[in-house]
């Protein structure tokens, strides 16, 4: 291995196992943000955009001979491949130090006793990348010693036999960088992150028979441009409890900058869409009002990727609209009361009707965005999460009409993971929870065979309360607008299947539906040993029961702390 003094580094970011490709921001700032001083030489390995397979990935390596070899790991899901990873480069190249960087870090206890990873930085990279590069390097790359990196913060190595964190970094005002797209030009092709309008992601969130109808919402001649990505902030305010906590706080960047990057891209890429990429939009009324301000005087339409529906109302519904905003999602997750305070989303039912109702009113797409099978979900707040948005449905047959549904899925480092830890779904002993996170690699959230059941019903129960919401809601829109006239605007299947639905008296067709689904997914000889359990082996009442956010359950029911994470016990409960 190469011990001179210019450190070279190789950075490979790690396959979600999703379809959906990852947005490289985080790699991006990394490399922009890395101390000048230490002049290292990088080169970023897309390996998700490539495909590339472990011995390709060699090949690469083995070109730049790097001291050491840098993970970027946005999803905890990727782990299983992660490990793979790296037991196989640590064979290759036994002397070069991994570092792993990312939201995966959250597993900094399981990563650094069962893989070959020697350091996961915890949160913003900087500071504490820069000046683990520089410790390493002022050692020649010698980990007998870690002691030598306990006063850099943000840092889990193992220590003493066991993984030891140093504690959380300040802020270091790092992190809030744009995607840079002339440095990653360099590594590879930054091209597809400018799809053209029409080939963007609008066409796979809205179906085809009604995507016309919002492109019809652009200022004209924009639906022949690209689309581009920016940040105009970081962090959220909220803290739901099943959502991992990365970053403290919520940032908004500077409106100056922010409109300077859109500037410089509409004049490069010949831009007509910007996705306003974030958790939160507008928690800052003042800043946000200036960007605004801007996009409407630049005739481009903009979407929002995350919104509070406490943080809007109608007033800025119109002003946005009249900017060019085509679209904003809104993370509502339930309609029903209580599941929004097992959620902590710290919103009402109301909000949330409001904010949806608002959007449909005066033409900005929002899709009804769900979460299901939390602790504490029945029949009755399924039921309920109907009856309510079933209040919204567009009066305006012109307004897509989409609707999203998932399960819940917890996610290490969330009040949500730790539950599930808490009452046994998920095993107590480090060799328990690799089990359940390898497990979560390419499986998708709406998938009822991946639910870890977190109710009082058999779980093969539970898996018509997708499909039943989404018909129910199209039954919903039938009635408000009528069969013939509904058949005629819209045309995707969907309608089509719901009317054949709703001619089933709704008990029944209840019925009908969540034994056919359970047939389906699982088998005849599966339904038969549900119904026989149901009949002789009732469950008592134990998860319907919670009424209460799952951070303050799990004060009352915290597990002992394990000896091997000591000192990294503090990650567990997130930012």
């Amino acid at each position: 291995m190469d011990t001179s003094s210019r450190p070279k580094i190789a950075i490979l970011n790690i396959p979600s196992g999703m379809p959906s490709e990852t947005f490289p921001i985080a790699i991006s700032r990394v490399i922009d943000e890395l101390d000048p001083s230490l002049d290292a030489e990088i080169e970023y390995i897309d390996v998700e955009y490539y495909g590339l397979s472990f011995d390709e990935i060699k090949a690469r390596i083995q070109a730049i001979s790097p001291q050491i070899i840098g993970f970027s790991a946005i999803l905890t899901h990727a782990y299983s491949y992660l490990k793979e990873l790296s037991l196989f480069l640590r064979s290759e190249f036994p002397d070069t130090v991994q570092v792993l960087g990312g939201q995966m870090s959250v597993l900094g206890n399981l990563i650094i006793q069962r893989t070959e990873v020697d350091f996961c930085v915890i949160g913003e990279s900087e500071p504490a990348f820069s000046a683990l590069i520089a410790r390493l390097r002022d050692a020649k790359y010698d980990l007998s010693a870690p002691g030598r990196f306990s006063d850099i913060r943000g840092l889990v190595y193992m220590s003493g036999g066991i993984p030891y964190f140093t504690g959380y970094a300040e802020s270091a005002g790092k992190g809030l960088g744009q995607m840079n797209y002339d440095l990653m030009s360099k590594f590879t092709n930054v091209e597809r992150f400018f799809p053209h309008v029409t080939e963007g992601p609008f066409k796979n969130w809205i179906n085809k028979y009604e995507v016309g109808d919002f492109y019809g919402w652009l200022f004209p001649g924009n639906i022949h441009k690209r689309i581009a990505s920016v940040f105009a902030s970081k962090g959220c305010v909220g803290r739901c409890t099943f959502c991992h906590r990365f970053f403290r706080g919520y940032v908004p960047f500077a409106p100056d900058l922010v409109i300077s990057h859109i500037n410089e891209l509409a004049k490069k890429r010949d831009i007509g869409l910007i996705q306003l990429l974030g958790e939160l939009f507008s928690s800052d009324k003042k800043k946000v009002g200036i960007i605004v301000d801007y996009l409407k005087l630049s005739r481009l339409n903009w979407s929002i990727a995350a919104m509070r529906v406490d943080m809007i109302d109608e007033m800025d519904i119109l002003k946005w609209k009249e900017a060019g905003c085509v679209m904003i999602s809104f993370g509502i997750e339930s309609c029903s009361q209580k599941m929004l305070d097992v959620m902590e989303k710290r919103t009402t039912v109301e909000e949330n009707l409001k904010a949806i109702d608002l959007c449909f009113k005066h033409g900005i797409f929002t899709a009804i965005l769900l979460l299901i099978g939390m602790p504490g979900e029945t029949e009755e707040t399924v039921s309920e999460t109907i009856r309510n948005l079933i209040k919204v449905i567009p009066d305006d047959m012109a307004v897509p009409y989409e609707i999203v549904i998932n399960y819940f899925q917890p996610v290490p480092g969330t009040p949500g993971y730790e539950y599930a830890r808490n009452v046994g779904l998920i095993g107590q002993s480090l060799e328990g929870e690799e089990q359940y996170v390898k497990g979560l690699y390419g499986v998708n959230a709406n998938d009822i065979k991946h639910y870890l059941n977190f109710t009082d019903y058999e779980k093969e129960e539970t898996a018509y309360w997708k499909h039943y919401i989404f018909l129910e809601l199209i039954v919903g829109y039938i009635k408000k607008h009528g069969l013939l006239g509904t058949l005629k605007h819209k045309k995707a299947n969907r309608y089509k299947y719901a009317a054949v639905y709703m001619l089933a008296p709704a008990r029944i067709r209840r019925f009908l539906l969540k034994y056919g689904i359970m047939a389906a997914s699982f088998g005849l000889t599966t339904m038969i040993n549900v119904i026989c359990r149901k009949i002789f082996k009732k469950k008592k009442p134990f998860f319907s029961l919670l009424r209460e956010s799952l951070r303050e359950l799990n004060k009352r029911m915290e597990l002992p702390i394990r000896s091997d994470e000591m000192h990294t016990h503090v990650l567990r409960k997130g930012r």
